[in-house]
């Protein structure tokens, strides 16, 4: 990583080694001419600085190998390209930054760099804003990343036959099928959105994605409790997780309405531990707001 970063801009040329570092058209000899390169002994590698290498053209004897086609092509590419090379001898060489503006090194500079080319993940960014406890935002990251252990996952591991939803037991149980198109799953959306007057956000059978029904759900909610909103979307999937844990690991089984009044009885201990973003949901729900302490 890091020598892919750098570069050098060439002075005199007493830093610059002329063999490995990127030097020329900002790019190294052994990139330029692989074949050239692995003709030199690791020794000679080490020590070569581009001024002494371009003394009288001494870096041709340091070709120790064997002289085979590509090795003369390779020759010949490098000695077209160092004709045009001048030294500065009145300035250094500088070791350059390719990842800022002003060519020097920045902490964050190389932390984004290790992100170039990646996509991002819908929902991380709505995720990395929600206010909830630790161990439910880890689980809602294994969401949106389709790391968890549902049946389906479990089947295609071998490690189980039946693959039918824990909770509807009509589909395969996928993470997204599980929290958001489960009927069991949007019936208990609905009657908890009703609750709390969003009943026009409740996810629709067409909407199959977690991530893309809460990115657009939220920008239909106020903007003042849209902390709510997140912080119940994270609640509601944790308690559906349960849920469906319990009845897969402990043959225990609770109505809809049994899982409501759990998910109401959550917010208000949520809101207890400090998490005063759902003091609009108690609010709408006609629960008293106690006193709350911790994380907003």
């Amino acid at each position: 990583m890091f020598q892919a970063s750098i570069f050098v801009e060439l002075g005199d040329g007493q830093k610059a080694l002329f063999w490995t570092d990127r030097w020329l058209q900002g790019q190294s000899i052994t990139d330029l001419a692989p074949c050239l390169s692995a003709a030199i002994s690791p020794r000679i590698k080490k020590q070569r600085t581009v001024a002494q290498a371009l003394h009288e053209d001494d870096w041709t004897r340091d070709i120790s190998g064997a002289l085979t086609v590509q090795v003369i092509m390779d020759y010949l590419l490098v000695w077209d390209l160092t004709r045009a090379v001048l030294l500065a001898p009145d300035r250094p060489d500088i070791i350059c930054w390719k990842w800022t503006a002003d060519r020097r090194y920045s902490t964050s500079s190389t932390y984004s760099a290790f992100f170039i080319g990646q996509h991002p993940v819908p929902g991380t960014k709505v995720l990395r804003k929600a206010r909830a406890p630790a161990k439910c935002k880890f689980f809602i990251w294994l969401v949106l990343h389709d790391r968890c252990w549902t049946a389906d996952r479990r089947k295609h591991h071998g490690l189980q036959d039946d693959d039918s939803c824990a909770l509807c037991s009509q589909s395969s149980e996928t993470i997204d099928h599980l929290l958001v198109v489960c009927p069991f799953s949007r019936e208990l959306w609905f009657r908890l959105f009703r609750k709390v007057g969003w009943e026009a956000v409740v996810p629709a059978v067409h909407e199959y994605m977690l991530a893309d029904w809460w990115i657009a759900a939220r920008k239909r909610i106020q903007k003042e409790v849209r902390g709510s909103f997140d912080s119940l979307v994270v609640l509601t999937c944790w308690i559906l997780w349960k849920e469906r844990n319990n009845r897969t690991s402990d043959r225990c089984v609770k109505t809809l309405d049994e899982v409501l009044a759990w998910v109401v009885e959550e917010i208000m201990f949520w809101f207890q531990a400090g998490y005063r973003r759902l003091e609009w949901c108690l609010s709408s729900l006609g629960r008293s707001v106690g006193r709350a302490n911790g994380p907003v």
